[in-house]
Order: C-alpha cells, then structure tokens, then sequence
C-alpha cells in the first residue's frame, strides 16, 4: 500500500516515543535530583572533568572505528559473529559492484540498467527487483546484497577452517599486493578538488576516507584473509564435486550433444566493405556511385578468392597474394582456426558454423559466404572434421600496453618501459627458485590482468582458440613441456606464461563436469543459505545505524566525485 510505512519509518516513530516517554519521566524527577545542588564544587569539578575526557574518548574511539570494530549487530551461525564495520565493508563491495554494473552499461551499452550513480542509494527514483522477481528499492537491494556476501563469505570461511586451509604464498603476496596499492593511492591522494595543495594521508586515514571510519589496515587484512580462504573453500569443493562425476556419464552427457563440445579446424579469409566519406565538392550522387563501385570491387575480389582455392596451398597463396604490401604478414596468425562451434558462430557467422560441423560438409571442401546486407564476405576452407582437442593449463603475467581506460595503445616509449618490466621480472623469476609457486607470487605482485590477480596468473583447461593467438600458439606447441616459462608479445601486451601441463584429457570432459559442477554447488550455496547452520540473525537497530554509516559515506563520495568532475572541466 503507498501509505503503509516503511520499517525504518516505524522503527522512527518508535524511537520518538521512547524519546517522548523518558523526557516525561525526567521531568516529573526534576525536584528530586535538584538535591545534588548540595554536592560541594570540588566534586562538581571532578565529575565534569571525568566527563570531558570520556567525551574526547568517545569522540576519537567513534572516530578511528574501534567501537565499530568490535561492536556485533549479529551474526551468521552460532560461530561467525558480524560486527559494525564488517557490515560496512561489505556494504560497500555491494555498492561498487553496483556501480561498476551501471557504468558497464552506460560505456558499453549507451544504456542504463536504472542506477543512477551521481545519486546514493537512498536517493534513487527507480527501483529494481530482487531474485523472485520482487520489485524493491536499490536501497534494500544494496542492503540484500550486503546480507548475502557476508552470510556467504562467513560459512565459506568456517567450513575452509574446518577443512585446515591455509593461506599459500601467493594468496599472502595478494593480500599485500592490495594493500600496497591502496598505500600508493593513499600517498598519491589529493585534497579538495578546488584546493591548490596535495594532502599526503597514511593508509588508514585513506581508508577512513575512501571506505568509512571503521576500515583500517588491519581490519582489512582480516577480511581479506576471509575471502581468500572462503573462495579457496569454494575452488576446492568445487572440485571435489567435479572430480566425483562417473566417467560414464560425462560421456552420455558429451553423446547427446557432441556439437557443443567439439571443434572444428579451417581457414577463412574475410572481406569487408567500407564506408566512404564525401571528398571536395562531391554531391551526394556521386558519393553513392563511387561507394557501390567500392562495394562491388569487395564483393569481386571474394569471388575471385573463392574461385582460385582449389586446396590448402592455394588458400595460402591467394592470402599472401592480396597482402603482398602488408609488412610481416603472418598467414596462419590471420586465416588458421580451430575453434567450438558457438566461437565460430559468434567471429564469423551462423551459417559458416553450420556448414562446417555438417556430415556432408567434406575436408578439403570450401564455401562462400555473403552478407550483402552488411557488406561481409567470407571464404572459408574446411581442414579437419569435428573432433576434440586436449585442454592445457599455464599461469601468466601481463605487462599491458594498452591504456586500462580507453584500450587504445600506449606510447612506444610506454610499451618499450613495458618489455623491460617483463624481463626484469623474468630474470627476478630465474634468479629465484625457479617453481611454479614462486611465479604464482610474482603473478599476484606484478600483473596487471585484473581477472587473474588473486589466482597467481591461473589459467585451468585452457582449449584452443580460448586465448589471443600468439598466447594459444606458445601453449599448443607441440614441443612445449612443463616448466616452460617464456616472453610472449601479443596486442594486449608483454605475457610472461608459465607452462604448468597439459592436461591429458579432451575438452568435452572437462567442460561438462566444471558446468555440472557450478549446478551443483549453486544448490549446495542455496541449501547452505536457506539452512540452520549459517542462519543470519541481525539486531534491527544497529543494522539500520551501519546502513547509514554506509549510505553517509556513499553520498560523501558521490559529492567528492562530482565536485573533482567539475574542477576537471575548469
């Protein structure tokens, strides 16, 4: 109903009553507790005194975040209790990864998932809707989705406890791999947008700003301790899940849908139309008359391709033939594949995806395929039936030479500082112990590829065609062994691959029990949520004080991010 009051409205209305009633009673006790005039000065004095410095301890005890600390509001379980600022600090991962959500989507999309990140959570005119299909406020899901990370992360911590895990060296060179970078961002920190001056803060008074008054390095520490070992659970029982498959049935599975899972090897050579732009004086009619000639010149040259492939070797020939002025033109790099069925489909086309992993479709047989519509001419050379290929596993280190924010490429000064800071970490790897573990910590410290920072560069069941072409190249090699570790230059930048092995099993296998697995577990992750042994059990009235505490934090960042747009536009 739209007049019925919220829960924190009623909880309001309740404090105000209570409010109402203790300053009736304090009233009705005045004349009694006047009597105390009879108590001499000295002992006024003392009081008062005693009075003042507890308030400055209050103050700085508020301040620092040490009540918040320790303070429960509840917990998960009869073993994990949840403090202040644990609700806090998940609140605000949920709140980034709101964020970071929107802004994918308005960069990526030129839409909005109907989050308004110049407003707080309480602030915002649209709703959303929760995981039965509930429409709610951003507000309570923020406030959802704070329960949930910390109720998941808490019984996955308990149960990797449980289980004796620990911490490798790599997961700690992670934990201070992320603290350094914070103490860097700390130092590097300015002040006002509209002051003049750079204000220098420690880590923690960074914390405090960025993440609320009740993170500092050591809390955070703490947590992230708790999400290594939680995922490290997760990673594992996952695993065990995955290992426990019968072999039978991963081949039945496999059976019923090999199309999914094989791959098929090919040559294809594309040609695309381009379009023109008028020159001096041009009217529009002759533009459109030079960009059909364009058009139809594409459109014969495809033809001509397609018609001069008799086999391979003449596939090869006319490649080279139409990039006879392209410098270093690598032949294979740009017309080789093996790929899955749905990879195929998605960088070439449907129908190209079809015909190859069609019965009648022949090795050595090759078809055209024309999108007059788009402009889009494909000739594509069949080398190899469906079949499956064995899956490899490496770690890596990039050195990227693209810039993080707009993907384009940096300076060649830039990539030159980048092939250095690859070798340098190279010869620091050689120097060392030489074992995978070692470069696992050197994954953590240096790479820059966000997606496998906290894993040490780990890349599981890797398939071919998964990865860039000059990374997949250096992993199939046929000669490549265990232990392998080499420089390899690809666009995103300088990787430093750790070859771990080959894996000795087809790609079907371990593709079917890793997606039966992640089924399984979601409903291990769901049993264990709905069940009585990590129950959350939050007291109402602190959980709302640490809702504010968060959203108080959050509007203090969204007018510190507007203010430092602002000053960047004067």
């Amino acid at each position: 109903m739209a007049n019925e009051k919220s829960k924190a409205e009623q909880y309001r209305d309740e404090r105000k009553a209570r409010i109402a009633k203790s300053a009736k009673k304090n009233a009705h006790s005045m004349e009694k507790r006047n009597t105390v005039k009879k108590i001499t000065g000295k002992v006024i004095s003392i009081v008062l005194c005693a009075v003042i410095v507890l308030g400055i301890v209050g103050f700085s005890l508020n301040y620092y975040g040490a009540l918040q600390r320790v303070i429960r509001i509840g917990g998960v379980g009869s073993e994990q209790p949840v403090t202040i600022a644990e609700y806090e600090y998940y609140y605000m991962r949920a709140y980034n990864q709101v964020k970071y959500q929107a802004q994918y989507y308005e960069y990526y999309y030129q839409t909005s998932m109907g989050y308004d990140t110049s407003l707080a959570p309480d602030e915002q005119t649209q709703t959303t809707k929760d995981k039965d299909g509930n429409e709610i406020t951003w507000a309570e899901k923020l406030h959802n989705d704070t329960i949930e990370l910390v109720q998941l992360h808490k019984a996955y911590y308990n149960e990797a406890l449980k289980k004796g895990l620990e911490l490798d060296e790599a997961d700690k060179a992670y934990i201070d791999q992320q603290i350094e970078g914070l103490r860097e961002e700390a130092e590097g920190a300015g002040s006002d947008a509209d002051s003049e001056t750079k204000v220098k803060y420690s880590l923690n008074a960074y914390l405090r700003k960025v993440y609320g008054g009740s993170i500092n390095e050591r809390f955070l520490r703490k947590q992230l301790k708790i999400q290594l070992l939680a995922q490290k659970y997760l990673t594992e029982r996952t695993s065990e899940i995955a290992d426990g498959y019968e072999q039978a049935d991963i081949d039945a599975a496999y059976k019923k849908d090999t199309a999914k899972y094989d791959f098929v090897t090919f040559r294809a050579y594309t040609f695309n139309t381009t379009k023109l732009t008028a020159e001096e004086n041009e009217t529009d009619d002759q533009l459109k008359a030079r960009q059909e000639k364009a058009d139809a010149e594409v459109k014969k040259n495809a033809n001509d391709f397609f018609k001069a492939v008799k086999n391979e070797a003449t596939f090869i020939a006319k490649a080279k033939e139409f990039n006879k002025d392209t410098e270093n033109y690598d032949v294979d790099k740009d017309t080789l594949y093996s790929m899955l069925k749905d990879s195929v489909s998605q960088n070439f086309s449907e129908d190209a995806a079809k015909w190859l992993f069609e019965s009648s479709t022949k090795v050595g047989t090759t078809k055209l395929f024309s999108d007059d519509e788009n402009g889009k001419y494909i000739v594509v050379l069949a080398l190899k039936a469906p079949h499956q290929e064995q899956t490899v596993t490496a770690r890596h280190i990039l050195f990227s030479t693209q810039d993080q924010n707009t993907g384009s490429d940096l300076s060649d000064e830039e990539i030159a500082e980048k092939k250095n800071q690859a070798e340098e970490v190279l010869k620091q790897f050689n120097e060392g112990s030489k074992t995978e573990e070692s470069f696992a910590a050197l994954a953590v410290k240096y790479t820059e590829d966000s997606g496998s920072t906290s894993t040490g560069g780990l890349y599981e069941n890797i398939y071919p065609g998964q990865m860039v072409a000059e990374f997949n190249d250096w992993c199939f090699d046929a000669k490549r062994q265990p232990g392998d570790v080499e420089i390899v230059k690809t666009d995103y930048g300088y990787h430093i691959i750790y070859f771990i092995a080959k894996d000795g099993t087809d790609y079907y296998d371990s593709a079917i029990r890793s997606s039966k697995a992640d089924e399984d577990i979601e409903t291990e992750t769901k049993e264990l949520q709905d069940g009585d042994t990590y129950k959350v059990g939050f007291g109402p009235r602190r959980t709302e004080y640490a809702e504010n505490r968060a959203v108080k934090k959050i509007k203090y960042l969204v007018e510190l991010e507007k203010a430092n747009s602002s000053a960047s536009y004067k």
